[in-house]
């Protein structure tokens, strides 16, 4: 059985395996795709179409100039942002979208980390079809005719 204590939680999060850890950076599905309909969450991927829903760049009822954020001490940036996934760090559990970035103190323009959490994956990547077939054999009236 698996400790109750929290210290013993965070560290067996942060010691597993990468490909379990892969598998924890979920978010939920939301497609009008009928197929998909059963389908709740999915593992994110790189070339999934995303939505920020919480944090700087997730706000829908404020709609600013891309100069702010809460993280240059003003109040929150563009509202909703909707792109691809650009990349998914495994290691810190953290996804990278495009057009998502900050300027560093050196001029440089910078990603910036959302959690899994705080998106919802609007479109699958339809490069793998072997993911795809998965997702339908998972969800209730999945029947593949090839």
């Amino acid at each position: 059985m698996a400790s109750k204590s929290p210290g013993k939680q965070r560290r067996t999060n942060s010691k597993a395996a990468l490909h379990v850890q892969r598998k924890r950076l979920r978010a939920r599905l939301v497609t009008d795709d009928p197929e998909l309909q059963a389908i709740r969450s999915v593992t994110v991927r790189t070339g999934d179409e995303v939505e920020v829903l919480r944090g700087d760049f997730g706000n829908p009822n404020s709609v600013k100039t891309d100069s702010r954020g809460k993280r240059l001490g003003q109040s929150r940036g563009r509202a909703g942002v909707k792109a691809k996934v650009a990349r998914v760090d495994t290691n810190r559990g953290m996804i990278y979208v495009d057009g998502l970035t900050i300027s560093t103190a050196d001029g440089k323009e910078e990603g910036v980390p959302i959690r899994p959490s705080n998106l919802v994956v609007t479109n699958l990547y339809d490069g793998d079809p072997l993911r795809i077939k998965r997702l339908m054999e998972r969800s209730e009236g999945g029947e593949i005719d090839e």
